[in-house]
């Protein structure tokens, strides 16, 4: 994975956009990290996604990772921002080598940010794949004990002004408007940044969407993420989960491991998108 560019958000943050090179006129994938998840994390994951044939990127969110300024009580954002502003920019520093059609994988929370975009009034992408990505609603996880560590986590980030993630071992440092908005989305089921539903906005995309479901993961269990496809009324889906095979020498697949040990799952999404957004640009 090579260092691309340095990003100039917005608001005046910078990021560092990591790019995996791949053929010419290749697309391009750009993976949206899961929380607390720095972009270096992906690196052997973008590695093989190049070496099955389309260009892969990331980027860490605002005060993730190499970005700054750092998350603070001065320092905060939530989705919209993320969806509207941030992912935007990151795009228009791609094209600026790379045409060929950009295709959104969400891990974790990067899906609730792609579905975001993706219900806007004009996407930037072609396609898109969520990865161990679902609804963090209460109902779909384990029931009351994960709707009091969501809501917890909301009253905390309010006290502080922001989410000490590393004091709990969750989720990283987090700006105070994610937090609150996924705790809400924990808590009733809804994915509302800034008030507004992004179902409505779904309806009527048929673009591409590969949905891969991660054996062992809790973080994302079936009925979650059915509850995030449920969504995307109108996409052209195909879903499938990921286990590791028996002979394969890398980690067990969880929630974040898949990343790590990449082979088999690069090798399908790289074969998916070729076949259905490749083909069709």
């Amino acid at each position: 994975m090579d260092t691309y560019a340095e990003i100039t958000l917005p608001d005046g943050a910078t990021t560092t956009l990591h790019v995996a090179q791949s053929v010419p006129d290749a697309p391009v994938v750009l993976v949206l990290p899961a929380m607390g998840v720095p972009a270096g994390y992906y690196a052997p994951f973008l590695d093989e996604l190049a070496r099955e044939g389309v260009h892969a990127a990331v980027a860490d969110y605002p005060g993730q990772g190499d970005s700054l300024p750092r998350i603070g009580r001065d320092h905060d954002y939530g989705y919209e921002h993320l969806a509207e502003h941030w992912l935007p920019t990151v795009v228009a520093g791609l094209r600026a080598a790379h045409e060929g059609p950009v295709v959104l994988l969400g891990h974790s929370l990067g899906g609730h940010i792609a579905a975001v975009h993706l219900s806007g009034d004009d996407p930037c992408a072609a396609a898109a794949v969520l990865i161990g990505s679902g609804t963090p609603f209460w109902r779909s996880h384990s029931g009351a004990k994960t709707l009091a560590q969501t809501q917890a986590m909301g009253l905390l980030t309010r006290v502080m002004g922001y989410w000490p993630g590393p004091r709990f071992g969750f989720g990283g440092v987090q700006p105070r408007t994610l937090i609150r908005e996924w705790s809400a989305f924990a808590r009733h089921g809804r994915l509302t940044p800034s008030g507004r539903d992004v179902v409505p906005g779904l309806r009527g995309r048929d673009l591409p969407l590969l949905v891969v479901d991660l054996d062992n993961d809790p973080l994302a269990p079936p009925a979650a993420v059915d509850g995030l496809v449920a969504m995307f009324t109108d996409a052209d889906m195909e879903r499938f989960t990921f286990t590791k095979r028996a002979d394969d020498p890398g980690k067990p697949v969880d929630h974040y491991s898949f990343a790590r040990s990449p082979q088999l799952i690069a090798a399908r999404i790289a074969t998916w998108v070729h076949e259905r957004v490749a083909a069709s640009a």
